[in-house]
């Protein structure tokens, strides 16, 4: 294994709560949710998007849905954010995903999305509570995640989340919590 320990899969269990909106539906992401993570990501504004990339990608919602469907849960959680009051079955509002980086052993790196019609309802905030509480009981001692420079209301919610702010280039700001 490289001298990389192994670290337990993802444990999360299914669980509902109230926002300042509907329920919501907080669970670990399924294969079988790349169509409703298609929709999300389809649903979303080019600018959110871009935000989540630090770019653009062609294809984004096919792509990423893509990926993070097929996610490893040796060295990845993801968790989405299920719309419990929508008029569609198991509608996807939000996801976050954390992937262990290689190279740097009991560190993660996290990536987080709602959907533009469903942000400022906590929807963000919930998925990034429950992602370190998932990186608490794996055993990771810190995450980090890359976050332009222009996105206040990620900087602010990292910030209340108790990550640390490290501009790392023009326009990108490295955020970690050590856990």
């Amino acid at each position: 294994m490289n001298g990389v320990s192994a670290r337990p899969p993802c444990q999360a269990s299914e669980r509902e709560v109230r926002l300042s909106r509907p329920r919501y539906l907080i669970r670990p992401l399924l294969s079988a949710d790349e169509s409703g993570l298609v929709d999300m990501f389809s649903r979303s504004s080019p600018e959110d998007i871009r935000l989540r990339c630090l770019g653009t990608i062609k294809d984004f919602p096919h792509l990423a849905a893509k990926r993070l469907a097929g996610c490893d849960s040796t060295h990845e959680v993801a968790l989405v954010a299920i719309d419990a009051e929508a008029s569609g079955p198991g509608e996807i509002v939000g996801v976050v995903h954390l992937v262990d980086e290689p190279t740097e052993p009991g560190t993660a790196e996290f990536d987080i999305m709602v959907r533009t019609d469903m942000k400022g309802h906590g929807v963000g905030f919930q998925l990034m509570k429950d992602v370190l509480a998932q990186a608490r009981r794996r055993g990771l001692k810190k995450i980090i995640g890359y976050v332009f420079y222009e996105n206040s209301a990620m900087l602010l919610m990292a910030s209340e989340l108790g990550f640390k702010l490290a501009h790392v280039e023009t326009g990108i700001v490295r955020v970690t919590a050590h856990l």
